[in-house]
């Protein structure tokens, strides 16, 4: 394949791996706490959707990325069920799973059989001192959970929620699916100072569906447009080809 197929086949995949994520990105629109994955562009994006309008394609313009993680905060949804907190701020909630602590922006809670505190996919819910129970008896309307992240049975405090702060290597976290993060070896939490929990909410995801479908259209003129100049280039080896072998 000649070079500069070459650069459009591999910018096509930027492309279809691009597509792919603001598909992942508007299906998750409706889930609490969700985080919109962006790529990344080596080159300026801006140089490669020239090409439509300048009769230029991938071939000079390259694709190159690599996925990265909005973090930004995501607007706060009133339920007024006191197992729903939203985190206002810079923070994770911790929860405990067989590969290790991991983290999440996801407040819809839950209380399992054995009275623990646990997020929406059963996982348990870390405090600073260890899983939060809850007594058996305990009712909805008693339970209260403090902006610091402390929670009361009645006035009785049960144990505090354990809030993380990555800081500048948040980006670094690794998404592990339904709604988690896991963080590198070498990456360590903090406890969040700047963090507010406001109990009764759910944070809604951060994605801007307007923003997404412009984005899909867009790539999809994109990818349309560099498949014709690769039909294009077929075409002229072939009659190339057909003319050296009359």
């Amino acid at each position: 394949m000649p070079d500069g197929a070459e650069r459009i086949a591999s910018g096509l995949n930027g492309l279809v791996r691009q597509l792919e994520v603001v598909a992942h990105n508007a299906a998750n629109a409706q889930t609490a706490g969700f985080k919109r994955r962006v790529l990344t562009f080596e080159q300026e994006y801006q140089k490669s959707l020239e090409a439509l309008s300048g009769n230029r394609s991938l071939r000079s313009n390259p694709i190159q990325t690599r996925q990265e993680i909005d973090f930004s905060q995501g607007r706060l949804i009133q339920t007024d069920r006191p197992l729903d907190i939203a985190l206002e701020g810079r923070g994770f909630l911790t929860v405990q799973t067989p590969d290790g602590p991991m983290y999440t922006r996801n407040g819809c809670l839950q209380v399992n059989a054995l009275g623990q505190l646990t997020d929406s996919q059963g996982r348990i819910v870390a405090g600073q001192n260890g899983p939060i129970n809850l007594p058996a008896d305990a009712l909805g309307g008693e339970i209260q959970i403090s902006q610091d992240g402390v929670v009361q049975v009645g006035t009785v405090q049960v144990g505090q929620l354990r809030l993380a702060d990555f800081g500048e290597n948040e980006h670094r976290l690794i998404p592990s699916g339904f709604g988690v993060f896991a963080a590198p070896a070498d990456v360590q939490p903090v406890p969040a100072a700047g963090v507010k929990v406001r109990q009764g909410y759910q944070e809604g995801s951060n994605v801007q569906m307007i923003q997404e479908m412009v984005s899909m259209m867009t790539l999809s003129r994109l990818y349309e447009a560099n498949m014709n100049v690769l039909r294009q280039q077929r075409e002229a080896s072939q009659a190339v080809l057909s003319a050296v072998n009359t």
